[in-house]
């Protein structure tokens, strides 16, 4: 898994991307082998007037399932990639909890003779 980084009004340093490279593949382990496409877009909403302006955005898509956005505003822009980390891994693990627990049995057809013109 390889996240594309997208900053805005932020400093996207070296050490910064490895750790949010770092903290993606500690929280969506048991998902990361199906994971094709994973955006992260880091925004400093108020620039510098400082307050709770950092924002941390993951989009995150896996095949067959509509694509999951979760977001993460701080103060600081690691606790916001923290937040956002374990919100879009929460959501992914209810996505595909829920994706597991639909039974895959086909229902009967039921059909009427004359339907089909027999």
């Amino acid at each position: 898994m390889t996240p594309t980084i997208i900053a805005k009004g932020i400093k996207a340093s070296e050490s910064l991307r490895e750790y949010i490279t770092e903290r993606l593949s500690t929280v969506l382990t048991h998902t990361q082998s199906s994971i094709p496409n994973i955006t992260i877009r880091l925004t400093d909403l108020n620039g510098s007037r400082g307050g709770i302006d950092k924002r941390c955005l993951i989009h995150l898509k896996l095949p067959g399932i509509s694509p999951i956005v979760v977001t993460g505003l701080a103060a600081d822009i690691t606790s916001a990639i923290d937040m956002a980390a374990q919100r879009i891994s929460k959501a992914a693990n209810r996505v595909l909890s829920k994706t597991k627990s639909v039974s895959h049995v086909t229902m009967p057809l039921y059909i009427k003779k004359s339907f089909l013109g027999v």
